[in-house]
């Protein structure tokens, strides 16, 4: 991220919220310094409504499509 900080663009996706960035990095400095420079210059798209691929798939054990079908049954 550093080599490419106001250098170049970058397209970023993730399916976490930055809150748990440092979950991932193992590393919750690391994680804050990386999402600071993302957002300093930055677009943030987060898309609302469910995921249509979660919708149509049958692996019932996989934790985002519990919390998908339980967010969609109480709207």
């Amino acid at each position: 991220m550093s080599s490419r900080y106001e250098k170049s663009s970058i397209l970023l996706t993730s399916n976490l919220p930055f809150a748990r960035w440092g979950e991932v990095s193992g590393e919750a400095t690391i994680a804050s310094a990386m999402i600071d420079r993302i957002v300093h210059h930055a677009d943030i798209i987060a898309p609302k409504g469910s995921s249509y691929r979660i919708k149509y798939t049958t692996i019932e054990s996989l934790p985002s499509v519990a919390a998908d079908r339980e967010a969609n049954s109480t709207t």
